[in-house]
């Protein structure tokens, strides 16, 4: 019972991470965006760029104005210090003003993790946008800074 418990601790943090991931993007939070990762984490926006390692990776997030990320359908597993999870995303962009929010469109999520020092971190996060990546992204005209 003990490992089972142990695992469903790691499923929770796992996604606990994930959480504070969409919560830090949607405020723009850049340097705690990118602690979520390892020192030499990777963010793969497949179709246009990697960021790798946290100066890349919280410049991504700085310019993620307006962008809001809703996480559903988190299958996560553990296998002792590593864990892969597989998500989708709903995103959106919400209208300067204030008064609306446009659909972008879903990404699919392929992550792998790895504790270290007791934590949970990314190690490298592939988004797989669902529609044509070049056109989601003028959507959303995130910029890197």
């Amino acid at each position: 019972m003990d490992d089972k418990f142990q695992q469903l601790l790691d499923i929770h943090e796992i996604r606990q991470v994930s959480i504070r991931y969409n919560r830090h993007a949607d405020a723009c939070e850049g340097e705690q965006f990118a602690a979520l990762f390892t020192e030499d984490g990777e963010f793969d926006i497949v179709g246009n760029q990697t960021y790798r390692g946290r100066k890349e990776i919280a410049s991504v997030c700085y310019g993620s104005v307006g962008i809001v990320h809703l996480a559903i359908d988190s299958i996560v597993e553990v296998d002792g210090d590593t864990a892969t999870q597989t998500s989708k995303l709903i995103i959106g962009k919400v209208a300067a003003d204030q008064s609306s929010m446009d659909l972008i469109g879903t990404t699919t999520m392929r992550d792998q993790f790895v504790r270290q020092g007791g934590q949970w971190f990314i190690k490298r996060r592939q988004s797989h946008i669902d529609t044509d990546p070049q056109l989601a992204l003028a959507r959303l005209a995130v910029k890197a800074q």
